[in-house]
């Protein structure tokens, strides 16, 4: 029994590790563990396999997470049974909400030992509940199960994983010990099966499966095309990387105004044709939208971050709002979207410019323009003027100089929403990435590394300090990564974002329960992952270092001290300061 185990193991593991990379899927992010034995093993001794070992399971599918939303190919999880297995959750519930592929190999231990106290045993059947795409248990290893059977459940996988909502899949595989044939030993000579030999013979996946196409009615779009207004809006969300180009395109023929979530990546770099760059801003004046109403609102992709104009688009006649989607999930917070086109953005958009007839720049595009143009001029003067080093400046000063052969990460609360506010549309164009589904402030460290790694190029990272004390052992994976990563974090001792809020009222309560003060730097932090450290006190000085560890070839760590009340109060004086100049 003992050597058939062993047997049935080392083939099991063999031939899932390469049906993975047959179906095109390379990067395996493994956290070390004695019942996943069989899977590592054949992951580290594949030739075309390539492994990152991550010790924190959470960081570990934080990366994967961030590797498969900058390469768009499924990263690969491989860890061992019980809590290891549990500390994916997080990750893989952002991977479901923003719909990015992923494939999860969590170790079991076998039927004999499931409910009996047995070391290291949880239930793991449907751990992570519907935040799946597909869960599936082939059971142990053994010849019960041909090897078509286990190729067809791993293309299956990969399958669900990318359609027909694109997200993580689940399977869990039970091993007896002991795990491992001995090296000398070659598994295949006992085995004789003619798939088996055909499947080792074609070097291709078991299942060819091209992923369907689906398409919006052709007549329909026809006549919605004929019958678009002169005053819209093209709202875009977070779309597929592979369609900014086709949208860029749409947004010139159509002559809209466009606005752009920084999710989208193409609200920064001045080559957007049409973006009114400083929507949310203008939409700080209530009464703005109802002088200048749309009479049609095209949204593309997911929802747009700027609670200002989910807000505003609530207040619309519900018969003109249009939402573009890729998936069959229900992506509109507002309820209000009564035309729904599912479809791929870029097919919807090569479709309207094919349908679309010539359309000149209107005085309504122009007006949203002037305005936004106006903004622009009126922020850099406050910005410029006033004296204090705010998260504001910082902002402004970042996305003017980022290099354009980096990427931009963006940590959740904060950051997120001050680059979307205030956030230059006047320096390089570059990829942004942002966990913005479950919006948690979890793993973001470890999810900017893997997307410079998904990406292939150096990035800039801007959070704040709770998410990089949520995530400090992520610095490995900074320190560690291939491109270069220069993480900025803006410390400003607690949870900024709540003094924005309603509880900051209640001063017997905020401070210790909600701002969560502390005292920390992160020099030390630095120290112990051997990264460069940097502390600037004011913008030339930011501006400085950064743009000299931009162009560097190690990662490195800038802390940047701003004050809650400080922003708060800057915040208020750019409102009034755009109320009376406007």
């Amino acid at each position: 029994m003992s050597g058939n185990a062993a047997l049935w193991n080392t083939l099991w593991g063999e031939w899932i590790i390469e049906e993975l990379i047959r179906c095109g899927l390379k990067l395996f992010c493994i956290s070390p563990g004695s019942r996943s034995t069989p899977l590592t093993v054949a992951a580290a001794r594949h030739p075309e396999a390539e492994i990152n070992l991550i010790y924190d399971e959470r960081a570990a599918a934080y990366y994967a997470l961030g590797y498969s939303r900058g390469s768009e190919t499924p990263g690969v999880l491989i860890c061992t049974s019980g809590t290891a297995a549990a500390n994916y959750l997080p990750a893989i519930v952002e991977a479901s909400v923003e719909q990015i592929p992923m494939i999860v190999l969590t170790a079991d231990r076998p039927p004999e030992l499931q409910q009996t106290g047995a070391n290291q045993s949880i239930n793991q059947n449907q751990l992570f509940g519907s935040h799946v795409r597909w869960f599936f248990d082939p059971g142990c290893p053994g010849p019960e199960l041909p090897a078509s059977t286990l190729f067809s459940c791993i293309d299956q996988a990969v399958h669900l994983a990318r359609y027909p909502l694109p997200g993580p899949v689940h399977l869990n595989l039970p091993f007896r010990e002991p795990f491992l044939l001995p090296k000398t030993q070659k598994p295949e000579e006992f085995i004789h099966d003619p798939d088996l030999q055909s499947w080792k013979a074609e070097k291709k996946p078991w299942i060819s499966h091209p992923l369907p196409k689906i398409s919006a009615d052709a007549k329909l779009l026809e006549n919605f095309a004929k019958n678009l207004p002169e005053q819209g809006i093209l709202s875009i969300g977070r779309i597929p990387p592979t369609s900014i180009s086709t949208v860029k395109k749409l947004a010139n023929d159509l002559a809209w105004p466009v606005f752009a979530d920084i999710a989208s990546g193409l609200r920064l770099g001045p080559e957007f044709p049409n973006r009114v760059t400083y929507y949310d801003q203008l939409l700080i004046d209530s009464d703005f939208l109802k002088s200048h109403p749309p009479q049609k609102v095209i949204h593309l992709g997911f929802a747009p971050t700027s609670k200002r104009w989910l807000g505003e688009m609530e207040k619309l006649p519900a018969d003109t709002l249009i939402w573009i989607k890729e998936g069959p999930s229900r992506l509109d917070p507002t309820n209000r979207f009564r035309s729904v086109f599912e479809t791929s953005v870029e097919d919807f958009c090569s479709e309207m410019i094919s349908k679309l007839k010539k359309r000149k720049k209107s005085e309504w595009t122009i007006h949203w323009l002037d305005q936004s143009n106006k903004i622009e001029k009126l922020m850099e003067q406050f910005v410029t003027n006033h004296p204090l080093f705010s998260e504001m400046k910082l902002v402004r000063t970042l996305t003017k100089i980022i290099p354009e052969s980096h990427a931009l990460f963006l940590g959740n609360s904060l950051p997120v929403r001050e680059v979307d506010f205030y956030g230059s549309g006047n320096g390089s164009e570059v990829k942004v990435g942002l966990n913005r589904g479950a919006s948690g402030i979890d793993g973001l460290v470890a999810s900017s590394a893997g997307y410079s790694k998904g990406l292939n190029q150096p990035l800039t990272l801007l959070l704040g300090d709770l998410s990089l004390l949520h995530d400090l052992n992520s610095l490995k994976l900074i320190s560690e990564s291939p491109k270069p990563i220069v993480l900025i974090v803006l410390n400003n001792h607690g949870g900024g974002i709540f003094s924005f809020l309603p509880i900051s009222e209640h001063k017997d309560i905020f401070e210790t329960y909600f701002s969560t003060p502390h005292s920390l730097e992160f020099k030390d932090a630095a120290k112990m992952f051997k990264l460069p450290y940097f502390h600037p006190e004011s913008p030339e000085e930011f501006e400085s270092i950064y743009l000299k560890q931009a162009s560097a070839d190690k990662s490195c760590i800038i802390e940047v001290n701003t004050l809650k009340e400080d922003n708060i109060r800057v915040q208020k004086e750019w409102t009034e300061f755009l109320h009376q100049n406007r």
